[in-house]
């Protein structure tokens, strides 16, 4: 449980060295570059403040906007990215349950480096091969509505463009039903003479009629004019010189050359998908060296030598500075943070503290110089997630899924830590299931028949008896929660050296909350009657005068304010009902609780009712209870794991986090192997990683 403690560390070198000490450095992994703009911020606290508000340090991206190497660089990337998401379809590599970076030495990143052109014009290849896939399905769609619109004109003994004469026209036209054709022919017949009218094609139970109308072209725009006030809809087929149906061949011919293209076209794609690897490994590659380039930007040249200032955990500096010493002609220096100053986080952690790592990051990250609260926050995040999840084989399920993919799979770091986190919240359920006596509910009473039963070691939440004593224990969970994040707090603050404002910000609120706790006593279900709450209330009013005294004194004592520096902790009255309110919080405890164990056995009756357990007994109709069972459980399991996951974030953001959490930390982002697809293993030589320099 703690935040690595950072040097910063000052190197002045020769510029001929310049890219193998690159090089090393970002084999090591441990070097977080600083711009020149960040290393002349003032270092004092009263100026810190407004530095940041003033001076903008841009980001390495921004100042790279320009680089045509970078650009040029970053549009390679784009075109293997491109090629790799298009290919991934066709993979036929072994396939995991989880991503994970493949590992590869670097003589073979090497290698696939030196083919960089070769496979560069295979991505050429590979998009212009998927630009023309999607020109013929474009076609394909085309000639899709062509034939669906020469469909109903098949009929057509000739071409429509020999139909007009010298002295005639034909017209072809569609109504949306029979009714509205027999309107229009009444009209057309009244309005235009001589003329002829032809069905031509008619759907079933009086849907859309097709059909042609032949006049003399000197009643055209008679003719005309009757089309746009009757609903009807004409057809320009006047440009075809095939029948209809030898049309709509020729049409259909032309759709499977371009079916025929795209099949020919997807073959060629899934062999191209044997250069997948390759594409994965340059893609990460050049990563690499854009990652140079963006840390170089933070490098200051002149003719001869080059400077940087940056940050590295303390028990890296011997080595790094061995590394700097010992191969090249360079000058370094390590030092402590200067006040004002703001070193990136590093969070070291042990599994329990490192597996709520990626939820923490959620939040915020925390500040340099602040108490790393991750282990202690994940023994609460477990411990309110089983109390919420509740059920012992629900627990079973969590833990050993967790632990088969934490064994059988080769995680990334971030989803590594996500299933430990996991796997520790199915123990805690396990532990809540075992004492509540929840094992898929009530199952096996109810496959017995109430025969047997699993009974609780501790109390049956569901138990009317119990329920004031469910409740009262979610609220002294959440005073247990609350009091530690106080004593975070504390620890903060005296690690700081703020040992006067941990007494007056921390103890005394102890006093006062603890007054307002025993005070309250009386009016908390199923402690009231005890003899202790007796006992305690006569206490708990003086300890809640004293502590509102003392923080009524104290509270406001850095005000320059005389007033308020006499009476600044009046506000502290409200704080009794924000005490109360952020305990009430934890009500949501049992609400979670009580939902998934009630949830499972109502499921469980309604699976015995549909296969008539309760009649038939154990015969066929318990393979019909086993599919209720499974289908409700894992329904039940999915929605209320969410909902536990949701709601112990909750509990730890604002509850939690929200007393003594900082946070707005600098991100810890050293010059690395920062890949997506492999993981570069050194070599056996300086020469064999050169490819990704």
């Amino acid at each position: 449980m703690a935040v690595s403690g950072m040097r910063h560390i000052s190197c002045v070198g020769l510029m001929r060295d310049k890219a193998k000490i690159l090089d090393m450095l970002q084999k090591e992994g441990v070097v977080h570059f600083a711009s020149p703009a960040e290393a002349m911020l003032p270092k004092t606290a009263e100026t810190e403040s407004e530095a940041e508000t003033d001076i903008v340090i841009p980001e390495p991206e921004t100042l790279l906007a320009d680089n045509q190497a970078f650009i040029a660089l970053n549009d390679k990337r784009a075109k293997l990215q491109k090629c790799i998401e298009e290919l991934a379809r066709y993979d036929t590599r072994k396939k995991h349950l989880f991503s994970f970076l493949r590992s590869v030495k670097a003589a073979e990143v090497a290698e696939v480096d030196s083919r960089a052109d070769e496979i560069l014009s295979e991505a050429d290849k590979i998009i212009a091969t998927d630009s023309a896939i999607k020109d013929a399905e474009a076609e394909i769609a085309r000639l899709d509505s062509e034939i669906l619109a020469l469909g109903p004109w098949t009929a057509l003994p000739y071409a429509p463009a020999d139909c007009d004469t010298a002295h005639t026209a034909t017209d072809f036209l569609a109504a949306g039903s029979r009714k509205e054709f027999e309107e229009f022919r009444t009209a057309f017949l009244n309005a235009v003479s001589p003329s002829d009218i032809c069905v031509l094609n008619e759907e079933k139970n009086g849907g859309a009629v097709s059909f042609a109308v032949t006049y003399l072209k000197s009643d055209r725009l008679i003719a005309e004019k009757l089309y746009s006030s009757v609903r009807v809809t004409r057809f320009d087929l006047s440009g075809m010189s095939n029948t209809p149906e030898a049309q709509l061949s020729l049409l259909k011919a032309q759709k499977q050359q371009k079916q025929d293209e795209i099949t020919a076209l997807t073959e060629n794609r899934k062999s191209a998908a044997q250069h997948l690897s390759d594409f994965e490994i340059l893609y990460d590659s050049l990563g690499i060296r854009a990652q140079k380039m963006l840390a170089d930007v933070n490098i200051s040249d002149s003719s001869v030598t080059f400077n940087f200032d940056g940050w590295i955990p303390a028990k890296q500096e011997k080595k790094i500075a061995a590394a700097l010493t010992d191969d090249f002609i360079c000058h370094v220096e390590f030092r402590d943070p200067a006040e004002g100053e703001l070193p990136p986080t590093k969070l070291e952690n042990r599994v329990l503290g490192s597996s709520i790592e990626p939820v923490e990051s959620l939040y915020s990250l925390l500040r340099y110089g602040e108490l790393d609260p991750s282990a202690i926050a994940a023994f609460f995040y477990a411990l309110f997630f089983g109390f919420m999840f509740s059920d012992a084989g629900y627990g079973i399920m969590l833990t050993v899924a967790c632990a088969v993919i934490l064994i059988k799979c080769k995680l990334k770091a971030s989803m590594k830590k996500y299933m430990w986190l996991f796997l520790f919240s199915g123990l805690s359920t396990i532990f809540w299931g075992v004492l509540f006596g929840s094992w898929f509910g009530n199952v096996v009473q109810t496959v017995t028949l109430g025969k047997f039963a699993l009974k609780p070691l501790w109390f049956d939440p569901q138990d009317s008896v119990n329920t004031e004593h469910f409740l009262a224990f979610t609220l002294l969970l959440g005073v247990i929660h609350l009091y530690t994040a106080l004593a975070m707090k504390a620890a903060n603050l005296i690690a700081k050296g703020k040992w006067l404002d941990a007494v007056c910000d921390v103890f005394f609120w102890y006093i006062f909350y603890t007054g307002e706790i025993l005070f309250l006593l009386p009016y908390i279900p199923y402690y009231k009657d005890t003899a202790f709450c007796a006992k305690a209330h006569p206490y708990g009013v003086y300890l809640l005068l004293a502590g509102f005294i003392l923080i009524l004194f104290t509270k406001g004592r850095k005000s320059k304010n005389p007033f308020i520096k006499l009476f600044g902790g009046i506000t502290c009255l409200y704080s009794l009902v924000d005490m109360l309110s952020d305990c009430l919080s934890y009500t949501r405890l049992m609400a979670m609780g009580l939902a998934t164990s009630v949830i499972i056995n109502v499921f469980n009756s309604i699976a015995a009712s549909a296969a008539g357990l309760e009649t038939a007994g154990i015969t066929f109709r318990f393979i019909i209870f086993i599919l209720i069972f499974v289908a409700a459980n894992l329904f039940n399991f999915a929605i209320n794991a969410l909902g536990a996951y949701v709601n112990a974030c909750r509990l730890t953001y604002i509850e939690f986090f929200g007393k003594f959490y900082e946070g707005d930390g600098k991100e810890y982002t050293p010059l690395c192997y920062n890949t997506e697809y492999i993981s570069v293993e050194p070599g056996d030589s300086a020469e064999n990683t050169g490819a990704v320099s």
